[in-house]
């Protein structure tokens, strides 16, 4: 799958989760097509990353997004106003967080 993405923001992640990015309370208005959420991990360490608070990124309601890896998420599954969490296992790694399109799948 290809995707055009436009980041929002790149952050350092730790072994303590945190907050890295919090969805607009409307994408439409401020992006033409802001539907899809990409997480990207542009680092060495495997991260962790979910929507809600900082305990979310480290139970099982998160993602492990492997190094150079993408999560992404359609609509349906991005609400409003959510903060987007990441942690590490160990070590330190980069998040880069943005909105796409699916250019092609094949």
């Amino acid at each position: 799958m290809a995707l055009a993405v436009a980041y929002q923001t790149t952050a350092s992640v730790t072994t303590t989760a945190g907050t890295v990015y919090t969805t607009p309370a409307s994408t439409a208005s401020t992006y033409a097509y802001g539907r899809d959420l990409v997480v990207t991990n542009a680092g060495a360490s495997t991260i962790f990353v979910g929507l809600g608070t900082a305990s979310v990124a480290t139970s099982v309601a998160s993602f492990s997004v492997p190094a150079g890896g993408s999560v992404v998420l359609t609509e349906c599954q991005v609400p409003t106003g959510a903060p987007l969490t990441a942690c590490t296992g160990s070590g330190s790694s980069s998040i880069s967080v943005g909105y796409a399109s699916v250019v092609s799948v094949i």
